[in-house]
């Protein structure tokens, strides 16, 4: 095939290419047209920095074969993410934003595929309903401390302001593209995004809090309910995406390759910052060059939140900790049910052994922890992507 040929198989706007990528099943693509993609990434960057090179960079950037991305990266687009969120004054904010964005994005594809039915299947209503409560709690987050600003006042904000929706369609149209034709994997890719924002949420809350703890006692209480809401929308979008059944998931599987979440760096990083170091994972995480970094002698002397808390004697701050570890605890085993249903008797996706690589880590008791880590700014306190 010669590469004029190739050329014609993606289009050259970035809107018609964004388009394209969004109907077609991408681990069907041939080596020639993923080349291809690469060149067009590789054009866009050396490039001058204008709105449709910017927008060919973030549709082509995951299929780089100059990039080392971890495959996770690679079909989860999170690049997309960390873009827009660089781009908030609020890191908590601009996450509630993203996620609402990619929820109704979501529950309308999911209108349109009920819409093809004489009678709606009982799994596409359930979905449905399921994915309106949640876009109902993030509606419903509280933004700052000594504010009445929710999440559904940052939304109505956004409709507002130019800049801000452009952003906001910039991020809906460059990601969430699926490796299969099945329609039920945009229920998975769309769930493993709103969790990795929330991961990076609660991470940055555990640090509010931990800077405030015996300094601003309100505070700290604060940060300490948005962590549980935040908990708890773990646990709904969990509950959300059981509308997949296993033969549903298995349909699609196969088409993710190694896009395992056990290389998530915002989930590491997360539970790093509430639990401390956990010497369980240092073999995981050496197995990945971008997990590695956690083993750093600094992160592994982070003190945590849960350390922080246990060396006061507020009963109070003690409490409303452990509802915080309650609620995430719960989303664990949620988690560890999910893998040991879909994944019975199976390797994981990346090599883990699946559902049992779960059950290893749901109790987070005796982890260990050191002085207060000064500056861990470059890595704790950015989204994280490859």
């Amino acid at each position: 095939m010669t590469t004029d040929a190739v050329r014609l198989t993606f289009p050259e706007h970035s809107t018609a290419l964004a388009d394209r990528l969004a109907t077609t099943a991408l681990a069907e693509l041939s080596q020639e047209e993923l080349a291809d993609l690469s060149r067009r990434y590789d054009e866009a960057l050396a490039g001058p920095d204008t709105e449709e090179n910017d927008t060919i960079r973030l549709l082509t950037r995951p299929f780089s074969r100059r990039l080392a991305i971890p495959e996770y990266y690679r079909y989860t687009g999170l690049h997309v993410f960390g873009q827009f969120l660089s781009g908030q004054d609020d890191a908590f904010g601009g996450c509630l934003l993203a996620m609402h964005a990619t929820l109704t994005e979501l529950a309308d594809l999911e209108r349109r595929e009920a819409c093809r039915y004489a009678v709606v299947p009982e799994h596409l209503a359930e979905r449905l309903l399921g994915l309106h409560r949640v876009i109902d709690q993030v509606g419903a987050m509280s933004v700052a401390p000594y504010s009445a600003l929710r999440g559904a006042d940052l939304v109505r904000a956004a409709h507002e302001d130019e800049r801000l929706e452009r952003q906001l369609l910039l991020l809906r149209r460059c990601c969430g593209f699926r490796r299969s034709d099945k329609h039920d994997e945009h229920i998975f890719i769309r769930s493993v995004q709103a969790c990795e924002l929330t991961f990076f949420m609660i991470r940055g809350l555990a640090r509010q809090a931990i800077a405030v703890v015996g300094l601003d006692r309100a505070e700290f209480m604060f940060r300490m309910g948005q962590l549980i809401a935040c908990s708890e929308l773990l646990k709904e979008i969990f509950h959300v995406l059981k509308t997949l059944s296993p033969e549903l998931f298995l349909g699609f599987r196969d088409a993710t390759g190694d896009a395992s979440a056990v290389q998530s760096l915002n989930y590491h990083l997360m539970e790093l910052v509430v639990y401390g170091y956990d010497e369980r994972k240092a073999e995981t995480y050496a197995g990945f060059a971008h997990l590695d970094l956690i083993n750093d002698p600094r992160l592994r002397e982070f003190r945590s939140l849960k350390d922080v808390v246990a060396a006061g004697a507020d009963a109070e701050v003690i409490s409303a900790y452990t509802e915080v570890e309650r609620c995430l605890l719960m989303w664990r085993g949620r988690h560890y049910g999910f893998g040991r249903t879909y994944l019975p008797n199976m390797k994981g996706s990346g090599g883990t052994e699946g559902a049992g690589y779960l059950k290893r880590f749901i109790d987070k008791s005796g982890l260990c922890s050191g002085t207060r880590l000064d500056d861990p700014e470059d890595l704790l306190s950015r989204f994280a992507f490859c």
